[in-house]
C-alpha cells in the first residue's frame, strides 16, 4: 500500500486546464498539488473569459454548475462592430442579416455566402467541437487558401479573415481549415456570455505552491518533482513551457520530443484603458481586420460586457493585439485612431506565449500524440491540444484527471 503522502498527484501549472484537472481530482478524493508560478487562471487571468453555448461549453458550465456559480453567469448582448476603412460597423454576431447589410461585402460576395452554409453541411459529420482529430483530413491547407478557393479574396478579408485574427491574435494565412470550420459550424445563433471568478473558485480547497517546477525525477514507479514525491503527474503548462523543465527530456519518446518542440504561440500584449465614462454603449467588441494595417486585433469593452466591473458611469476597455512587434504604444494610437476619448488610467499585459497555434497539419501531429503511449503516471493538458478555447483548456483538464489512478 502507498502511505498518503505518495498517493498525490502534482500537476504543474495552474491555468484552467491544471485547475480542472485538482478540481476533478479533489471530487474523487485524489489530492492534488498544483504548482504555478503566477495566479489562478494562468494566462487567461488578463482578460474576460468569453463562454459560448452552454451545450457547446458543456464541461465548462458542468465546472460552474458543480461550483454553484450559475447566478454569476453574465448573458452578453451579442452586438458587435468591425472596421471598414477607418470606420467602425455595427451588427449583430452570427447574423446572416447583419452580413448581408456589412458594406464590406459587394454583391458578388453576400451572393457566394449560401456556399459557407453548402460546405458545412457538406463537412459536418467531420466537425466535432470536442474532438477535432475526427476531422484531420481537413488538416491539409490554411484558411487563406481555402476560402480564397471557395469564396473570394475579400470574404478572407472581411469575414474569415477577422474570426481568426480577432478571436487568436493571428493570421488566417497560418491557421489550419480545420480549426475555421470547427469554428464556423458552432457561430451561428450561438449564445455568449462571460463569467468572474472562475478560476478562483476552482482553486479553493486544492494546494498550490507558487514556484515554478524547476526539476522532474523518476522514483521508483512514482516522480521527483522540485524534490516532493508523487505518484503521477499532471503537465498543465503551454506546450512550447514543457521541454523547458529539467529532467522532461528524458521522459519522452523522440516523437514526443518533436511534437513540444513543433508548440508555436502568438505572442500578445493587452492595454486595459480606463474611462470616465464608457466609451462604446453599442456593442460588447470591435473585430479590427488585418487589411486595416492596424496593430490592434480587437477592441473588447468590459462596461458593456458586464457593467459590475467597471464603478457606475465610467469605463473599461482592453485593446489586443498580437505578434513580434506589437506594442502598447501602437494600440493606443490605435484605440484613438477609431475613438474620441480620454483616458484616466491604463496597464499593459504581455503574453510572450498568449494563444496556441494549430497551423495544417497540427491536428494531425495532436491525434498522434493522444494515440501514442508514455511512461505511466505521466499526463498533459492543455488548450493547445484541442483548441485555443477556455473549454478545451477544461476539457483536456478534467481528461487527464479521469485518467490518474491516484495510487489507488
Amino acid at each position: 500500500m502507498l502511505s498518503e503522502a505518495n498517493r498525490r498527484v502534482a500537476i504543474i501549472g495552474g491555468g484552467f486546464a491544471g485547475l480542472a484537472c485538482a478540481h476533478a481530482l479533489k471530487r474523487r478524493g485524489i489530492d492534488a498539488v498544483v504548482y504555478e508560478s503566477s495566479e489562478a487562471g494562468g494566462r487567461s487571468s488578463a482578460g474576460v473569459p468569453y463562454l459560448l453555448g452552454r451545450e457547446l461549453f458543456r464541461n465548462t458550465f458542468r465546472l460552474i454548475d458543480e461550483l454553484g456559480l450559475s447566478s454569476a453567469v453574465v448573458p452578453i448582448q451579442p452586438y458587435a462592430g468591425q472596421v471598414y476603412r477607418g470606420k467602425i460597423y455595427r451588427h449583430r454576431v452570427a447574423s446572416a442579416t447583419g452580413l448581408l447589410r456589412f458594406k464590406g461585402l459587394n454583391l458578388a460576395d453576400k451572393a457566394l455566402l449560401p456556399r459557407m452554409a453548402y460546405l458545412l453541411a457538406r463537412y459536418s459529420s467531420l466537425l466535432d467541437f470536442h474532438h477535432p482529430e475526427r476531422g484531420v483530413r481537413l488538416d491539409d491547407e490554411t484558411v487563406a487558401s481555402f476560402i480564397k478557393r471557395e469564396l473570394s479574396q475579400n470574404i478572407l478579408n472581411q469575414v474569415a479573415g477577422p474570426l481568426i485574427s480577432t478571436l487568436f491574435f493571428y493570421g488566417s494565412d497560418e491557421t489550419s481549415r480545420l480549426l475555421y470550420l470547427l469554428l464556423a459550424k458552432n457561430m451561428h445563433h450561438t449564445e455568449m456570455s462571460t463569467i468572474q471568478g472562475l478560476a478562483e473558485r476552482l482553486s479553493n480547497g486544492i494546494r498550490t505552491i507558487h514556484r515554478a517546477v524547476e526539476t522532474i525525477r523518476t522514483d521508483g514507479d512514482g516522480y521527483m518533482v522540485n524534490g516532493d514525491r508523487f505518484v503521477e503527474v499532471v503537465v498543465a503548462l503551454n506546450g512550447d513551457a514543457v521541454l523547458q523543465i529539467e529532467g522532461m527530456v528524458e521522459l519522452l519518446s523522440d516523437e514526443d520530443r518533436e511534437f513540444f518542440s513543433g508548440c508555436r504561440y502568438q505572442r500578445v500584449v493587452t492595454l486595459a484603458v480606463r474611462t470616465a465614462q464608457p466609451v462604446d454603449g453599442r456593442c460588447y467588441g470591435v473585430s479590427i481586420p488585418r487589411i486595416e494595417n492596424m496593430a490592434a486585433s480587437t477592441i473588447s469593452f468590459i462596461d458593456y460586457i458586464d457593467s459590475s466591473r467597471v464603478p457606475p458611469g465610467e469605463g473599461l476597455l482592453v485593446v489586443t493585439g498580437g505578434g513580434r512587434e506589437v506594442t502598447s504604444a501602437q494600440l493606443f494610437a490605435d484605440l484613438h485612431a477609431l475613438y474620441e476619448l480620454k483616458e484616466t488610467a491604463t496597464s499593459t499585459t504581455e503574453w510572450e506565449s498568449g494563444m496556441p497555434k494549430f497551423p495544417p497539419g497540427r491536428y494531425r501531429q495532436i491525434a498522434a500524440f493522444k494515440e501514442r503511449s508514455r511512461r505511466p503516471g505521466l499526463y498533459f493538458c492543455g488548450d493547445y491540444l484541442m483548441g485555443p478555447f477556455i473549454e478545451a483548456a477544461i476539457t483536456t483538464g478534467l481528461n487527464a484527471a479521469a485518467s490518474c489512478r491516484g495510487g489507488l
